[in-house]
């Protein structure tokens, strides 16, 4: 990962079981599945913003990663050029598509279940 200096509130803040739970919702919107490599686990919600640090909104300012894709999303590249924002709305428009294609994945199996 790149090395960010954070500050004490952010740090308190990601460790703390607020994030915890907020990460976990954002995870389970897509069934735990990573929206940039959806074959791996998510891990983890990543941040597109900060700016509503403390009230964060899946597909608006965050949305679940693997550890690898994380690793990938922070590179120089990406995470300190202009691309970044181009990155974010692939990655917001990646989590929509999951969030559906998951779901619907979700009722086939229910449907198939009560068919048997």
């Amino acid at each position: 990962m790149s090395k960010h200096k954070y500050s004490s509130e952010y740090l308190a803040y990601i460790h703390s079981p607020q994030w915890k739970a907020k990460s976990k919702q954002c995870q389970q919107l897509t069934l735990n599945h990573c929206v940039f490599l959806p074959w791996h686990k998510s891990n983890h919600a990543h941040h597109l913003t900060y700016n509503n640090l403390e009230y964060e909104m899946p597909v608006r300012d965050i949305v679940p990663l693997s550890n690898f894709a994380h690793e990938i999303v922070h590179l120089w590249f990406f995470w300190n050029t202009p691309v970044r924002s181009v990155v974010n709305w692939l990655l917001r428009l990646l989590m929509l598509f999951c969030v559906v294609f998951w779901q619907v994945i979700w009722v086939l199996k229910q449907l198939t279940k009560l068919m048997h």
